[in-house]
């Protein structure tokens, strides 16, 4: 019998030779038993508590479907799962299949062995999360921190759970509090230490966000208690999705808080500090973040030409809503602090679009540099075709390894989420280039009446910005499916509006440059041409 062993350590073990020690076992096994091993799946540093994220396992379930093996071999049950509902559907496929597993530690599995192994196994784990939670609530009881980073303190050595202060950001974190008390708003703060130099607590720049934070969650420069010398452990708990595997926070009752006091820990006097909650509580609305926003026709496409950041909606006024550089409002870290109406640079970019779209002598001009360079593009793409694969091998991976940290709780949702834009962009790039690597024909057939559809389209847009109507979906997603982004070129008051579009509708309109821009001055119509 075809024989394939699985082997996998959790990250509790954290040790490599767990899984030579479990192969060795399982090898020596099925040369008692007959077994001719043909291959081996291990998963390092990976809890059974999930399926998600587990290569070795996943790979061995694909060579099962294939019919590769006849049997699946265990040190113990509890290697291929610690959940009762995953360990099931294991079997069940596996049975299905009419592959057995068998267990060194157990012999061959049965529908018994399943249900009881797996019931053990999940309570195992659950006991040992308990246990976890009781050592760190007597930790918390000491008078020491449970873990975490906190800006303003580092643990001190050969200490567990011990924090010192660390001069140098109590310094800010003091700035920071009298600052805002005085009336000095959390963007212009940022701004200010993100001009002088000053390391934030995590990524590139100081945000608004990073000194405001989350009064629940306690995140935030102005939120954390720990400045006044309270520790407080339990704010929030981590749950796993089942459809995913991947751990979501969520907010625990204060009921369930833990609070310690730490005097050694305070940074900022208590007076100061409810000073400062008196301000935020008198400022904010307690649903201000969930208010409605309109969506626009350029919701997600604009872009500031000072940074390449975001456009974010700032306000209104007589002339309607005005948008500004997101960055910009942030920290200051972009010096295009402009403020531009968002409905002029929709009727800008859609009047141009229309006149260019109005031709049928352009429309074939689009058809045909359409047609071009898809062919350029997949001859490029096939000679490269290794190169994509590795990138996006690269891509998936690394993604992956981001997953399985925010799964364990090593990073925050913070750290992943600007990280995981960029890897996401370039897994989308790869894999559009490898799909046109995988082409047989030399041509991706664009017809001219999808682009009279699109021309249609665009009259009924123009309408509808006119009038400030909403954007129906089924208008609003071929123009996306379009155009990529819409840059907002840096403008002093009183200049022309200086817009960009990039996309595929930008090189193939017939425009030489890579992108097409419109400028358009205060009262006059975009121009039809020279673009």
């Amino acid at each position: 019998m075809r024989a394939a062993i699985y082997s996998r350590f959790s990250t509790d073990l954290q040790s490599d030779r767990s899984i030579e020690d479990q192969v060795a076992l399982c090898r020596r096994f099925a040369e008692r038993n007959g077994y001719v091993v043909t291959a081996t799946f291990d998963d390092r540093a990976r809890s059974g508590a999930s399926v998600f994220g587990r290569d070795g396992l996943a790979r061995m379930m694909e060579m099962a479907r294939a019919r590769g093996v006849d049997v699946i071999v265990v040190e113990a049950l509890d290697r291929l799962s610690r959940d009762m509902a995953d360990l099931a559907g294991i079997h069940k496929q596996l049975e299905f299949l009419g592959i057995e597993i068998v267990a060194v530690n157990g012999g061959r599995v049965d529908t018994a062995a399943i249900g009881i192994h797996g019931l053990v196994g999940q309570m195992q784990r659950e006991e040992g999360a308990r246990k976890v939670r009781r050592g760190m609530q007597g930790v918390v009881r000491d008078g020491r921190h449970a873990g975490g980073r906190a800006f303003g303190y580092r643990p001190v050595s050969g200490k567990p759970g011990e924090l010192e202060i660390v001069p140098e950001e109590a310094a800010i974190i003091q700035r920071i509090f009298r600052e805002y008390r005085s009336g000095v708003s959390p963007r212009t703060i940022a701004a200010k230490l993100n001009s002088e130099g000053v390391p934030p607590p995590r990524g590139q720049r100081w945000n608004g966000s990073t000194i405001n934070g989350n009064r629940q969650r306690g995140h935030g420069i102005l939120q954390n208690p720990l400045y006044v010398g309270r520790n407080i452990w339990n704010r929030v708990r981590m749950v796993k999705d089942p459809s995913t595997g991947r751990r979501v926070s969520r907010v625990n009752p204060e009921s369930e808080w833990l609070t310690s006091d730490a005097p050694h820990l305070r940074i900022v006097d208590q007076e100061t500090f409810d000073a400062v909650r008196g301000r935020k509580e008198s400022r904010g609305g307690a649903h201000a973040a969930h208010a409605p926003r309109s969506k626009r026709l350029l919701s997600g496409l604009l872009r500031c030409g000072g940074c390449g950041g975001g456009m974010t909606i700032i306000g209104r006024d007589r002339s309607g809503p005005r948008i500004q550089c997101s960055t910009h409002r942030e920290s200051k870290a972009c010096d295009n602090g402009a403020r531009y109406y968002v409905e002029k640079i929709e009727r800008l970019v859609v009047d141009a679009l229309r006149i260019q779209l109005a031709s049928p002598t352009l429309i074939k001009e689009y058809v045909e540099a359409y047609r071009e360079e898809r062919r350029q593009a997949e001859a490029g793409a096939r000679r490269d075709r290794a190169r994509i694969e590795r990138g996006l091998a690269d891509a998936n991976a690394a993604i992956k390894r981001l997953v399985d940290a925010l799964a364990k709780g090593v990073i925050s949702e913070e750290d992943v989420a600007e990280r995981m834009v960029e890897l996401r962009a370039d897994k989308e790039k790869f894999t559009a280039e490898l799909t046109l690597a995988g082409h047989t024909t030399n041509v991706i057939e664009l017809r001219p009446q999808a682009v009279e559809r699109f021309r249609e389209n665009m009259e009924a847009l123009a309408a509808i910005v006119a009038k400030d109507g909403e954007i129906s979906l089924d208008l609003a997603e071929p123009f996306h499916a379009l155009v990529e982004s819409v840059v907002v070129n840096p403008r002093r008051a009183g200049e022309e509006y200086e817009v960009s579009i990039n996309g595929h509708l930008a090189s193939l309109i017939g425009s030489d440059a890579s992108s097409m821009t419109l400028v358009a001055e205060e009262g006059l119509e975009p121009p039809t041409r020279g673009l």
